[in-house]
């Protein structure tokens, strides 16, 4: 098994590309690792299976009853994601069950998370389609009222919104600067969201799924639909958008057609900056090669239909 420290030097590695903020905020997650170790007397099992850009550190661990479970350290002060995951447990949605949550407890602005262990496997982008009926179900089970300490979801993608339409700009693509504002509507009635739904942040275990790593955020029930049906579309390309509006809205009858599709425009217009400038990321995980550009130009109309449609 790899040490811990070719595992943190591994790690830096990797994050030297994503920005010196990240980081430091990693380093600094890292350098508090032994203490949190020691002050909640776990034993140390090593790393699990996440992004290796992600500034986070995740540790399997035994607790000392035996038991074992994740530490989850983040090198600053956030609450939002253990709001998240407390409201969640409470309510028996299916998750990453949350023991243990402080801020600053062992080490200056360090948050520290102690979740329960969760059998299971990631979802495949391949597999993303298939699940969606699924999924749709399980979010709705997760939209609760919202706790204290989430964010706004607008506040949440604003600074991914404003670069993408920048990039857009750049990239000489249809303007979507309405984007900015449609989920300004005051009518609005948020819910608890996940805020990330793709498929490495939910687990399958035989048919059974539960969602991890959430964004803490509250915004209208139609976006976590909305995103996880974008996403899909990095793989199954952008005829599979009509099926799968379907699927999820026969799966959540509750959800507006209107405000699921401007949320898939806000997902998109993300989505395609994202394939304008990696686009080797969506051709790793199965985008179709020889209609990448087309498709990325369709996604790019769809944007600009649902988003004159919202009005």
């Amino acid at each position: 098994m790899q040490t811990l420290d070719d595992w943190l030097a591994d790690r830096r590695e990797a994050l030297k590309a994503t920005g010196r903020e990240r980081v430091t905020s990693f380093e600094r997650a890292a350098e508090a690792l032994p203490t949190y170790l020691a002050a909640l007397e776990l034993t140390d099992l090593g790393p699990m299976v996440g992004s290796p850009l992600s500034p986070n550190v995740l540790r399997e661990v035994r607790l000392g009853d035996g038991s074992v479970a994740v530490l989850k350290l983040i090198g600053e002060p956030q609450h939002a994601e253990a709001a998240t995951l407390a409201a969640w447990t409470a309510h028996r949605v299916p998750c990453a069950p949350l023991l243990d949550h402080g801020v600053g407890a062992h080490a200056p602005d360090v948050t520290h998370l102690l979740l329960g262990k969760v059998s299971g496997v990631e979802l495949l982008h391949t597999e993303m389609a298939a699940a969606t009926e699924q999924v749709v179900r399980l979010f709705h089970q997760a939209h609760l009222t919202p706790p204290a300490g989430v964010a706004r979801l607008q506040d949440f993608l604003r600074p991914k919104l404003d670069d993408a339409v920048r990039v857009w700009h750049e990239a000489g693509l249809p303007s979507p600067d309405s984007v900015l504002h449609v989920l300004e509507d005051p009518a609005i009635e948020p819910v608890l969201l996940h805020g990330d739904a793709v498929g490495f942040n939910l687990l399958r275990s035989g048919d059974e799924l539960a969602l991890i790593d959430p964004a803490g955020v509250c915004g209208p029930a139609e976006f976590d639909a909305a995103r996880w049906v974008a996403r899909c579309l990095a793989v199954t390309g952008p005829s599979a958008l009509t099926g799968l509006t379907e699927t999820a809205l026969s799966a959540d009858p509750s959800l507006s057609r209107r405000l699921f599709d401007v949320c898939v425009a806000v997902e998109l217009v993300i989505e395609v900056r994202h394939r304008t400038t990696s686009p080797h990321v969506f051709l790793s995980i199965g985008a179709p090669a020889q209609t990448f550009t087309a498709d990325t130009r369709q996604l790019a109309e769809a944007v600009a239909h649902r988003l004159t449609g919202s009005g």
